[in-house]
């Protein structure tokens, strides 16, 4: 048991070291051009007419998604290792299987950042039309909805346990 929390606390400090400074970079420059975008440049192209608007508004969005895109299997691959932490103190008090409970905080922090993310992305759809940030919060609401009922497959048998 301990040699495999060591396993675990060495992979994460390997994570760390191969994912942690790319994807802080790529998530701080997708974070700038984000904040640039949305505060300053969007606003100053709808002033001019509303084509010009749309043009930079796809352009910063285009920008946007190819920083996150750079980010996201390396942040996948942190949230993963991170996993592992609240699982190894919570599924001794909850009596499930570190794995189970490992799934349970991955699919939670899934579930979080893909709402973060469609809160950051949701200026650039709605400046194209309000129906696309409605069918991207659709397709997103699914997704949750499905790490959901896995969520929940893990916390009833939990409840099977204790009653």
């Amino acid at each position: 048991m301990v040699s495999q929390t060591k396993r675990e606390i060495n992979d994460l400090a390997q994570c760390l070291r191969s994912n942690g400074p790319t994807v802080s970079q790529n998530l701080v420059t997708a974070l700038l051009i984000w904040l640039f975008g949305i505060l300053v440049f969007i606003p100053l192209a709808n002033s001019l007419n509303w084509q010009a608007g749309l043009s930079c508004s796809l352009i910063i969005s285009t920008a946007f998604t190819v920083s996150m895109y750079r980010s996201a299997s390396g942040l996948k691959r942190l949230i993963d290792a991170f996993s592992f932490l609240p699982a190894k103190k919570y599924s001794a008090r909850w009596e499930v299987s570190r794995e189970d409970a490992s799934t349970v905080f991955r699919y939670v922090a899934y579930i979080i950042s893909g709402l973060i993310v469609y809160a950051l992305y949701f200026p650039f759809l709605a400046s194209f039309h309000f129906a696309i940030s409605g069918i991207v919060l659709i397709v997103i609401l699914i997704w949750i909805f499905f790490l959901a009922l896995r969520i929940v497959s893990i916390l009833f048998k939990f409840l099977k346990r204790i009653a």
